[in-house]
């Protein structure tokens, strides 16, 4: 097993940009909204570096495209970086952009995204474990009785991956091939930053969870 992983990070976050209109310059750029003193799409690596000691884990790449320059220069220089060409039209292009340029080494993709600051390194973990017991089927998060990333797919699932478009991310395959994935639950996985009210629920969050540790 090959397994790279993408962390996508290409959005222009409009709705955050929207919600947070007194702000300027770089905090209305929503991958670089500070989580515990670091930059949003820091702190999501953060959680994703220690897997590449991992013997099933290849790579890690961030995916980036609006405001490519400015978050990059925020990131370890040693992360290797897809730079999407067509992100303004949708996640779904993104990605479909990101699994083209690393499906050759790749016996499986791990995707997840920037936003997602709730899930830990423990479940990524317990998603690469699934993986390896069941390594031809679709391995993704539950919540809500809903599928979502952060999910592993098989190489088997590259050619749809790579014909997504538009706004359709992972979700829609997902939803397709539901009947052959397996799942863990993870609550927080719902949590995703979207606006400056959400970026306060999570650090609330992450506030009672340091009180409770």
């Amino acid at each position: 097993m090959r397994i790279n992983i993408i962390l996508l990070g290409a959005g222009k976050g409009q709705r955050f940009q929207a919600s947070s209109p007194n702000q300027v310059g770089c905090d209305t750029i929503k991958q670089l909204a500070q989580i515990n003193g670091k930059p949003l799409i820091c702190y999501s690596l953060e959680k994703l570096q220690p897997l590449l000691s991992n013997p099933l884990v290849n790579n890690l790449y961030v995916t980036l495209g609006a405001n490519k320059n400015t978050i990059q220069a925020v990131l370890p220089q040693d992360v290797s970086i897809i730079a999407s060409q067509h992100w303004s039209e949708g996640m779904g292009h993104t990605l479909a952009e990101s699994v083209q340029s690393i499906k050759a080494q790749s016996s499986h993709v791990l995707i997840t995204l920037a936003d997602q600051a709730l899930i830990t390194t423990a479940h990524y973990q317990e998603l690469l474990d699934a993986s390896k017991s069941q390594p031809n089927k679709i391995i993704a998060t539950l919540c809500d009785e809903q599928l979502m990333v952060p999910a592993i797919f098989p190489e088997k699932y590259f050619p749809f991956l790579v014909k997504l478009q538009g706004d359709k991310g992972a979700g829609k395959l997902l939803l397709q091939h539901a009947k052959k994935a397996d799942a863990i639950s993870y609550e927080n996985a719902k949590i995703d930053i979207d606006t400056l009210s959400d970026l306060e629920q999570v650090r609330q969050n992450l506030e009672r969870s340091l009180v409770n540790e």
